[in-house]
């Protein structure tokens, strides 16, 4: 025998008597049971679009600290001189490098200022303001050694085809002490723009002496591969 329920078709078998109540009672639990599936997958989607957003958060505040950061922001600033001058020397690569410091600090700055904000490093571990100085501090370090080996292999050259008698030393030597003090006052120069909400912009400061750059001049070590 076959009767249709609510637009369900029930089969009773010959001799069972159908009971409305319990028809209806099982209709109850199907439905029910299909409720708590769909909340279930709702509760699982919402979830997941949770993970999805805090994943996504976490990507946008990842610092990725690249061997390359310092020299790239230094390359770009030489090339706006290049591009506005003609030329440089290395008066322009001191004050280059002076403000790569202050510009990348700039920017630690700036994203640690808002207090809630959070920032890690790609590996997933939170990356504070200190670490991210003293990263910055090692890519300098790393950046004036780059500059006195560029300056001592041009002189070698120089000295062996005979162009200079002996290999300046004491004006390379210089040259580390003319960056780290450009280093600091772009750093201070930063500070008092800041302050004055004033933009930081490359100066023509001479940091060591004229004799200095004479030399390294004429080293001939201003190539593009080399800034």
């Amino acid at each position: 025998m076959s009767i249709n329920f609510a637009d369900y078709p029930v089969h009773l078998r010959e001799g069972m008597k159908f009971e409305r109540e319990y028809v209806q009672l099982q209709l109850q639990k199907d439905r029910d049971a299909g409720s708590k599936a769909f909340q279930g997958d709702a509760l699982e989607l919402s979830q997941m679009s949770k993970n999805r957003d805090a994943v996504m958060d976490k990507m946008k505040h990842t610092v990725v600290q690249s061997a390359a950061s310092f020299s790239d922001t230094r390359a770009g600033i030489m090339k706006e001189i290049r591009e506005e001058k003609g030329q440089y020397d290395y008066s322009d690569v001191v004050n280059a490098c002076g403000l790569s410091y202050a510009k990348i600090c700039s920017e630690i700055e700036r994203r640690h200022e808002n207090v809630p904000e959070q920032y890690y490093k790609a590996d997933g571990t939170l990356l504070t303001k200190e670490e991210e100085t003293e990263w910055l501090d090692v890519q300098f370090e790393q950046e004036v050694e780059w500059q006195k080996s560029c300056a001592r292999i041009a002189a070698r050259g120089q000295v062996f085809q005979g162009r200079i008698p002996e290999m300046p030393t004491k004006e390379i030597e210089e040259l580390e002490d003319s960056l780290y003090r450009a280093r600091d006052a772009y750093m201070k120069l930063y500070r008092e723009n800041k302050q004055d909400g004033n933009p930081l912009t490359l100066q023509n400061e001479m940091f060591g002496s004229s004799r200095m750059y004479e030399m390294l001049n004429r080293l001939g070590n201003l190539r593009e591969s080399q800034l």
